[in-house]
């Protein structure tokens, strides 16, 4: 994908991350993520039976509509609980916005890249003109923006079973796009592995470094501008 890709921009690695990308691609602050949140709260409690089928449980429901809450802990910080999930969540941002929602996984993290189109409305005069994308590395989103009739991942399986009446027209208005990402997909050869000292070891008596679960790091970055 990465000749479609027209840049990749990072957003503060807090938990926050994907809701970030989110408050970026619609023009706004990424520190405004708080008001991405209470839209997407409103759109899960609006239209509760038309996502329940995609939870299956009311359980599952409830933890998705509470991960949504923002975190309360001082600092802002949210822990994994509040964190953007696909594709729980994928289906929540297109239909809030009213526009699809690509996800673009490396292959380093053995997800699928899909794309989540509305559940319930009909596509506007020109679909193809907001699409939103978020690249997903280890434990933090990134926003992308794409070039202009590139090529895109299938719909997720659970929008093709759940879509609602005049939503099903999303399909068929990017049917060519997906069938160029399936030719893409079915030429482009596996990257290389990133390099290791794996048959070589050094071993050192220091201390171990604690491990980082939120903060992206600088070569993940790097391996995802090489990659996508």
């Amino acid at each position: 994908m990465r000749p479609f890709v027209e840049d990749i921009l990072n957003v503060k690695g807090d938990g926050n991350c994907g809701f970030r990308v989110v408050a970026m691609h619609m023009g706004l602050n990424e520190d405004s993520h708080v008001l991405v949140l209470h839209a997407l709260i409103n759109e899960l409690k609006n239209h509760k039976s038309d996502y329940l089928p995609f939870y299956t449980t009311e359980r599952r429901y409830k933890e998705i509509f509470d991960g949504l809450h923002p975190p309360t802990s001082k600092n802002g910080d949210a822990p994994p609980e509040k964190w953007l999930t696909t594709p729980d969540m994928g289906h929540i941002i297109a239909s809030c916005y009213n526009r699809p929602v690509v996800l673009l996984n490396l292959p380093k993290m053995g997800g699928e890249c899909e794309t989540y189109f509305p559940i319930r409305s009909a596509p506007p005069l020109n679909p193809h003109s907001n699409i939103m994308c978020l690249c997903l590395i280890p434990e933090h989103f990134l926003h992308v923006k794409l070039k202009e009739n590139c090529p895109l991942p299938p719909p997720s399986k659970e929008w093709m079973t759940h879509k609602i009446g005049v939503a099903e027209q999303w399909l068929f208005q990017f049917l060519d796009r997906q069938a160029a990402f399936d030719e893409l997909m079915s030429k482009e050869p596996m990257p290389p592995n990133k390099p290791t000292n794996e048959h070589n070891p050094i071993n050192l008596d220091t201390p171990e470094k604690p491990k980082q679960e939120i903060e992206v790091m600088d070569e993940d970055e790097e391996y995802a501008l090489s990659l996508v």
